[in-house]
């Protein structure tokens, strides 16, 4: 990820851990879902990633596909139990959170 997506997915991770530790609302401060955009952003993180090794290594290696779905399974998951009636009974959002942030740390060195 380059700079400016990597201080998204930083921050996003905190608010996202914020919200669920209990310090703070702030998905009703801003009004929409913050776990939900960061599944989305961690799932449109993961696609973008895959394609920028596609298109600058001409492939991708079956690792590099498995990694890259890995980390973009808790967003697909959380997107599922969102959208659907399904409920997967595990708090998906302190997983996007750690994901997120992790992410995040490790494309701002």
């Amino acid at each position: 990820m380059n700079k400016p997506l990597s201080l998204i997915a930083t921050l996003l991770g905190a608010f996202i851990a914020i919200e669920y530790f209990g310090f703070y609302n702030l998905s009703s401060a801003i009004g929409f879902n913050m776990a939900l955009a960061g599944a989305i952003c961690l799932i449109v993180f993961q696609v973008l990633s895959f394609f920028k090794y596609y298109f600058s290594n001409g492939n991708v290696s079956y690792v590099g596909v498995i990694i890259k779905t890995v980390m973009a399974l808790p967003g697909i998951l959380y997107l599922m139990n969102y959208l659907s009636i399904l409920n997967i009974g595990i708090q998906l959002e302190i997983i996007i959170s750690l994901f997120l942030f992790s992410e995040g740390i490790y494309g701002l060195h």
